[in-house]
């Protein structure tokens, strides 16, 4: 599962910053590296929220410092989100 999880990160990323996927790798920052303002951390909350069905607050992402820690970030959601339907 987080394979999936960091190759849509990935994929999300790179449309949002011209990047190729495989050249983001997980220990890239998300904003000096990679140049994701605070509108594109908009987007990227939006875009958490329609892909895995979940609530996400625009100061969660801002509070990312890498691209693996947006993946972190997912999966513990997922987690989350399962433990409750349960």
């Amino acid at each position: 599962m987080s394979e999936d999880i960091e190759r849509k990160v990935k994929e999300m990323l790179a449309r949002l910053t011209g990047f190729y996927p495989e050249e983001i790798g997980l220990d890239k920052k998300i904003v000096e590296d990679l140049g994701i303002d605070s509108l594109k951390v908009i987007e990227i909350a939006t875009e958490i929220e329609k892909t895995y069905k979940v609530k996400v607050k625009d100061m969660d992402i801002m509070e990312l410092g890498t691209v693996r820690e947006a993946v972190e970030f997912i999966q513990g959601l997922l987690v989350k989100k399962t433990e409750k339907g349960k």
